[in-house]
């Protein structure tokens, strides 16, 4: 029988692969990952507590409420700092500069809660309520008044 060199080839290669495969060997990779508990307050917010203008010959509280939007990771439970709730101070600015009123800042709802993640739609809220009595504001100088709060969230 005559073989062909082309078969010979073949062959050679056949039991070239043959060993190679003898040869191999394999190794497990274990791959891991951790998400991290986080929250933050949503970046596309501004929020404001407006009292807007308020008549010094009033009788009643001025009060004002705003809503602050913050995500955390899901299923993390979430408090916002009350550091900067209770009495707080308006500082005057323009003709009032010289001037101070005080007003009290609460949460009225939403200082807790669980995470839902950070995608779209998954926002938690937290109200604060702001409250100036007329003893506050009734003997103050015209002009605006403002005070700056800086809240804190954590996992």
């Amino acid at each position: 029988m005559t073989t062909f060199p082309i078969q010979k080839l073949a062959l050679a290669l056949v039991l070239a692969c043959a060993a190679g495969a003898a040869l191999a060997d394999t190794q497990s990779l274990s791959v891991t990952a951790s998400i991290t508990g986080v929250c933050k307050f949503n970046s596309g917010q501004t929020p404001v507590l407006a009292f807007g203008a308020i008549d010094p010959s009033g009788t009643a509280n001025a009060t004002a409420s705003a809503s602050v939007l913050y995500r955390c990771t899901t299923g993390t439970s979430a408090s916002v700092s009350n550091a900067v709730t209770g009495a707080r101070t308006l500082q005057g600015s323009g003709t009032a500069s010289t001037d101070t009123m005080a007003y009290t800042l609460a949460f009225t709802s939403g200082g807790t809660g669980t995470g839902k993640g950070f995608g779209a739609g998954q926002d938690l809220t937290l109200v604060l309520g702001g409250t100036i009595t007329p003893t506050d504001y009734q003997n103050k100088t015209v002009g605006p008044y403002a005070d700056t709060v800086t809240l804190t969230v954590t996992p």
